[in-house]
């Protein structure tokens, strides 16, 4: 049976998929191909791309970076670790940007900006939204040490402001990166995927019912056996083309 190819609003089965031939293949929907850059660069064109979470969303603006020749890394003059990246291709009109949702934020021993600090749902209100407008949000690692309630309550508070969007910009797309699988060598009582797990569950069930795409990096991760929450670049690959087939 041929499979509708992954749109957003599209439900992820369980499980979402599985790897064959070191390829992520969805259960519910087929990627499209994207082994030309040039296919990438045209699903691009005009849009500006909003990247907002942790630092396993900050891997896809690394790739991204590195992939389209034509983005040029903007120096936004940060002192310590990123809290903000901004990068962009004036010929093809592609604005690429990551941020840092707020606290709580695990960043050992580095600092980091504070000035610009934003909850995801306050940066979410300051977008106009519109058809060339792109947002990803991933929420996960950083809230694992930390009570549940305190995720439910930052979670919740996204859906509200996307509600907000989805109003005042029904045509924006919006993207909802899961968290991915982890180590258990670094302080797996706190940080170990027992807690990271229930906070997935917690993800799919609140956005389930709003017109996002889901990319299931819970799932990936585990058929990918990774065991790293800064999974390999072939990973984050696969993430990016689901990213890319929700979009275009």
């Amino acid at each position: 049976m041929s499979l509708e190819q992954c749109k957003i609003g599209m439900v992820p089965s369980f499980p979402s998929g599985f790897v064959l031939q070191n390829k992520w293949r969805p259960a519910f929907c087929h990627l499209a191909n994207f082994a030309r850059h040039e296919q990438m660069y045209t699903c691009f064109k005009d849009k500006m791309i909003h990247l907002i979470g942790d630092s396993t969303v900050h891997q896809w603006y690394l790739y991204l970076e590195k992939t389209f020749e034509g983005l040029k890394h903007f120096d936004l003059h940060r002192t310590g670790l990123e809290s903000m990246a901004l990068s962009v291709d004036l010929q093809r009109n592609i604005r690429l940007q990551w941020k840092k949702h707020s606290h709580p934020f695990v960043a050992v021993n580095k600092s980091y900006f504070v000035k610009d600090d934003l909850y995801v749902s306050e940066q979410i209100d300051q977008l106009e939204g519109g058809p060339h407008y792109v947002v990803v949000i991933c929420l996960g690692q950083n809230f694992r040490p930390f009570p549940i309630h305190l995720f439910i309550k930052r979670v919740i508070n996204v859906r509200k402001a996307l509600e907000r969007l989805f109003l005042r910009s029904p045509d924006t797309k919006v993207i909802i990166k899961t968290e991915n699988t982890r180590e258990i060598s670094i302080d797996s009582e706190r940080f170990s995927d027992f807690h990271g797990y229930i906070q997935h569950l917690i993800v799919k069930d609140i956005f389930k019912d709003l017109h996002v795409g889901v990319i299931d990096a819970w799932d990936m991760t585990t058929a990918y056996n990774t065991n790293n929450v800064h999974p390999p670049e072939n990973v984050v690959q696969d993430q990016i083309y689901m990213f890319l087939t929700y979009i275009c």
